[in-house]
């Protein structure tokens, strides 16, 4: 009787923990970084010696003497404008960064937890939003954050499959199997419901382990974000034929008809 009841625990809290996954604040199969506005934190500069530069500076009646020195700024703010300027330029002319925020409740983070204070992010006016530093010998306009009524032009597609992952995953898994623990518990063909519920312990687990990996360095979340939810499809593929399979297999044996 014992054994039966620690079954059916187990087998109800993998279910809640997979259907709440996406509103626990430790990320599950998910992106360990903010994603949430006014992340990301994307930083975009122009050298002066870019046509984009005089253009921004004349519209926005900025003073390229009133530059700040790199070396004024806090270190934070100091790193995250090197990282922007140290790589090459796109097509536009624009240096970029995005700046990793670790959530809180990620207990190992590789970048900050919270950004820069010296910038403004999110939606502002241009006078918040750009900022001219000297680098060296070399002047940019640093943009953190959007004017009203733009769009970031940071990439969401990798941050967002989390959302997607819950909603089309997790969250049907956790129910089926909720489903398959009690229908086993109920009925005699355990074996098969004790593998829906381990399958969701796998995806559980699996999910956990995601956000330390990307912040180990193991694996970037925009390269395993997809397969990632497709692997998850896949679960709940495998858990619902096991589930119907009880189903029908307990209806059989009460000799009711399954809806």
């Amino acid at each position: 009787m014992s054994h039966t009841r620690n079954r059916l625990i187990v087998g109800v809290l993998i279910a809640v923990l997979l259907c709440t996954s996406g509103l626990l604040p430790a990320p599950i199969a998910a992106s360990p970084y903010e994603t949430t506005a006014p992340a990301p934190y994307l930083h975009q500069a122009v050298p002066e010696t870019s046509d984009r530069f005089d253009r921004l500076t004349a519209e926005y009646g900025f003073d390229p003497d009133e530059a700040v020195d790199i070396s004024t700024l806090p270190a934070t703010s100091q790193q995250v404008v090197e990282r922007t300027v140290s790589g090459s330029p796109d097509a536009d002319g624009w240096y970029r960064y995005e700046l990793p925020v670790c959530v809180d409740s990620v207990l190992v983070c590789d970048s900050v937890r919270e950004p820069p204070t010296v910038f403004t992010y999110g939606t502002a006016q241009p006078s918040e939003i750009f900022t001219l530093v000297d680098v060296g010998e070399e002047r940019y306009l640093l943009q953190t954050g959007v004017q009203p009524g733009a769009d970031t032009t940071g990439d969401l597609r990798g941050q967002s499959v989390g959302i997607y992952t819950w909603l089309a995953g997790l969250l049907p898994l956790g129910v089926l199997v909720g489903a398959a623990t009690v229908i086993g518990h109920h009925s005699n063909r355990r074996r098969v419901a004790d593998l829906v519920v381990a399958l969701g312990g796998v995806v559980l687990a699996a999910g956990l382990a995601v956000p330390y990996l990307v912040v180990g360095d193991v694996v970037a979340y925009d390269a395993i974000a997809w397969p990632l939810f497709g692997g998850v499809l896949a679960a709940v593929g495998v858990a619902l034929v096991g589930v119907a399979w009880l189903a029908v297999g307990y209806a059989g044996a009460t000799g009711t008809t399954p809806s």
